[in-house]
């Protein structure tokens, strides 16, 4: 039986961190990648392995979009977090841009979970099982 994960997201109060930070609540290690726009256009990242009850500070800058992706992997890179969007990623740490046309460019096409932060400049997104 396939696990998923559930996400909840909260703001932090102002003395927090700004940027974005992901926890896992869940019982197992997962590997995330981002996706946000920027002014080369759409940035795709990863990895950041997050261990079980433990969180990770994925940006360190106040957030200056409205809306980020998540890619949430488990240990054994299988998919835990169905997405919104579709964007590429590698097996191995990247950095990359324009999401589409993965296949063409040798890359693989990941689901991406939509994250809308308000506005706010600090975000925290919690992963957990249903």
């Amino acid at each position: 039986m396939r696990l998923t994960l559930g996400v909840a997201c909260f703001c932090l109060p102002q003395s927090a961190q700004a940027g974005l930070r992901v926890c896992n609540g869940s019982v197992d290690l997962v590997n995330v990648a981002i996706g946000y726009e920027t002014e080369d256009g759409l940035r795709t990242e990863g990895w950041w392995t997050i261990t079980s009850n433990a969180c990770s500070q994925i940006l360190q800058e106040p957030l200056g979009n409205a809306r980020y992706y998540l890619h949430v992997a488990d240990g054994f890179g299988e998919s835990r977090l169905g997405g919104d969007i579709t964007l590429c990623i590698r097996e191995e740490k990247f950095v990359l841009y324009d999401g589409d046309q993965c296949w063409q460019r040798g890359l693989i096409e990941a689901d991406f979970f939509q994250i809308e932060t308000e506005g706010a400049p600090d975000w925290t997104v919690l992963l957990s099982y249903d």
